[in-house]
């Protein structure tokens, strides 16, 4: 979603710049419109340019990072959710389902080798195969807890 988000960022910035240039254009060839007015859409011009640039190239960051699972996505993915936290509604979604990602499984996805865990049994190594091996083993130590049966009693052999 990362990538999604930060390619409509993307496609706004490249909207918006052939616009301000266009007007630019126009402006410029006027000989009777002022020159503060050039100013001034140059000043809008570059700053709706930073505005897109600030908004759209942490989300491909991190959504590139997540979808090659680099150690350093997770920061990266906090990062981006912050930014995107800021476009209500679906900024302020996307924030809440990373941070609920991140914060959960993620953690112990994205975590690293040299990393402490995070909570006692968790899983230390962010590889793929690492993270469905503890799952097996969780999922192995619950069904050995349900097919537990106690022993029969011995008979009581006093009476």
């Amino acid at each position: 979603m990362h990538l999604i988000w930060g390619g409509f960022n993307a496609l706004t910035m490249l909207i918006l710049i052939p616009f301000f240039l266009i007007i630019m254009g126009i402006i410029g060839n006027d000989p009777s419109a002022p020159p503060e007015v050039a100013a001034i859409m140059g000043i809008f011009g570059v700053f709706f340019l930073v505005l897109a640039a600030v908004f759209g190239i942490p989300p491909l960051i991190a959504g590139y990072g997540m979808l090659k699972q680099k150690r350093w996505a997770r920061v990266a993915g906090i990062v981006s959710a912050c930014l995107t936290a800021l476009s209500f509604p679906f900024g302020t979604a996307l924030c809440v389902y990373t941070m609920w990602f991140l914060f959960g499984q993620g953690e112990r996805f994205y975590r690293g080798y040299d990393a402490p865990p995070a909570w006692p049994g968790s899983l230390n190594d962010a590889n793929y195969s690492g993270w469905n091996a503890q799952s097996a083993r969780d999922a192995q130590q619950q069904k050995r807890q349900h097919d537990y049966a106690p022993p029969q009693q011995p008979p009581d052999w006093r009476s």
